[in-house]
């Protein structure tokens, strides 16, 4: 069990979403940096889908009512465990009473948390995840607050092979780009002004959420409400009043403006973790790329899951 005992001003389960349900409009959902969620999930002997807490926007902490093992990543971050620093990406034990400070976020927006045996929230729809907006998932469908009560899974033995104190080694800690996000773009007729978007420099605007980040920047020529189409995490919409929005995890299984290309799989984690005002440029690859990028991104979570036997 774990008391919320300080909540910050975003604290949500999250696992990696829903699936199977696009058909009658239910969004995936999940974690916004679904790769990070699962890296810590991994550290401390979780599969890689187990549902976690997502942490944004301030500080805030947890009460352990139980001995366990827990492991943070994703966002930097200044944590402590009752009163001692601890650092991201390595699995730590905590014994019944300890608390996890989170002093502030310092890079990034979005800090996840796994406990071995995972959060215990009943699933709505095979997902543990919370979607605010549909009011459904994780405790209530709604953010955590002060006072809650979350129930972890049930004891079980590990079956790690190191130390709880051993660091996830640095090259196999999920990185963030800085860089261009790497997209695929539609393909359009010659000439189309719809691709001058790329060459463009944007920042992520204040008016983003799991819905979709929104950029400032360079107004587009090109948008324009079409008939509804589907879409997915990671398109690009382009509305009549020319400013970019990147669909995220939450977002709508049809949408009504014209769609330019998507972000790939590999790089949604990276800008998720991108805060209002931060840069966002654009690099068109192909499909054969995006595949190989995603590919990497297997291999990496292959390799902290063997690291974590």
């Amino acid at each position: 069990m774990i008391a919320v005992a300080r909540a910050p001003a975003y604290l949500t389960i999250q696992d990696m979403g829903r699936h199977g349900y696009r058909s009658a409009g239910v969004p995936r959902g999940g974690a916004m940096d679904r790769w990070s969620l699962a890296a810590v999930n991994q550290i401390v002997g979780n599969a890689r889908g187990a549902a976690g807490l997502e942490w944004a926007l301030s500080g805030g902490a947890l009460q352990f009512r139980d001995n366990t093992t827990f492991a943070f990543g994703g966002a930097d971050a200044v944590c402590a465990l009752s009163g001692v620093s601890v650092d991201p990406y390595r699995a730590i034990s905590a014994k019944a009473g300890d608390t996890l400070v989170v002093d502030r976020i310092i890079g990034g927006r979005f800090l996840y948390v796994a406990v071995s045996r995972g959060i215990a929230c009943e699933p709505v729809l095979g997902s543990r995840s919370t979607y605010l907006a549909g009011g459904f998932g994780g405790h209530d469908g709604r953010r955590l607050r002060s006072g809650d009560l979350i129930a972890t899974g049930a004891v079980r033995r590990s079956m790690r092979r190191h130390q709880v104190s051993d660091p996830l080694p640095a090259h196999l800690q999920p990185s963030l780009r800085t860089d261009a996000m790497r997209i695929v773009l539609k393909l359009f007729g010659s000439g189309d002004p719809v691709h001058d978007f790329m060459f463009a420099r944007y920042n992520v605007s204040p008016a983003s959420d799991r819905t979709g980040y929104r950029l400032d920047g360079t107004m587009q020529t090109g948008g324009e409400s079409v008939t509804s189409e589907p879409v997915c995490p990671g398109a690009i919409q382009l509305p009549p009043d020319g400013g970019p929005i990147v669909l995220m995890a939450d977002a709508p299984t049809i949408g009504g403006y014209r769609v330019a290309g998507c972000v790939v799989s590999a790089d949604l984690g990276s800008l998720a973790q991108k805060v209002p005002g931060d840069e966002v440029t654009f690099e068109a690859v192909s499909v054969r790329v995006a595949q190989a990028h995603l590919q990497k991104r297997e291999e990496l979570m292959n390799a902290i899951a063997e690291w974590a036997l």
